[in-house]
């Protein structure tokens, strides 16, 4: 990627992490952050390549960011409520956007395809290996899934009802029941 191109990334997700996607037109996205059409083409090219790059601009490194903080703590539990206070901050800003792309990737828009690879698959297969260090694969593989699910269902209720204390207790009730699961 450019500098050019990464800043005009930059500008274009912190837009839509404000307002949402929508049904947005390259055209009304260009007026919004200062630039051209033309220039949104010429780095990204149709609406959906931006979408694209958006997508893994918010979340393409997500799987990768959880690996390398569950190698670096050797303190499993500490590693576990940094990655917790490292995607609510995320959520803080991304969140609504996620959920945004994620109805996009449901409704299968080829652009969002990629979404279930970087928000699904990359980070159940994240989550497996870690676990897999301690449990069965296939005990790994159902605790890898059944953790994404509950993170991703806690930062939808927290972005809705802002309950931060609410989440972070269920968080660590869930950890416990991980944790005596993998010690069983």
């Amino acid at each position: 990627m450019t500098a050019a191109r990464d800043a005009l990334l930059a500008k274009v997700v912190a837009h839509y992490a404000e307002h949402g996607v929508r049904d947005t037109s390259l055209r009304s996205l260009a007026a919004a952050i200062g630039t051209s059409q033309r220039m949104l083409h010429y780095h990204f090219g149709s609406r959906e390549d931006v979408l694209t790059a958006v997508i893994d601009a918010v979340a393409g490194g997500q799987a990768e960011r959880i690996g390398r903080l569950f190698d670096e703590e050797p303190d499993r539990t500490a590693a576990g409520d940094l990655n917790w206070r490292k995607t609510v901050e995320g959520a803080e800003v991304f969140g609504a956007l996620w959920f945004e792309l994620a109805t996009h990737a449901m409704r299968h828009e080829p652009y969002a395809a990629r979404l279930g690879e970087v928000m699904v698959a990359a980070q159940v297969r994240e989550f497996t290996r870690l676990y897999a260090e301690r449990t069965t694969a296939d005990k790994a593989a159902r605790l890898a899934r059944l953790t994404l699910a509950v993170g991703q269902g806690l930062i939808f209720g927290l972005l809705i009802d802002r309950d931060r204390d609410a989440a972070d207790a269920a968080v660590e009730e869930f950890s416990g029941l991980v944790r005596r699961e993998l010690e069983g």
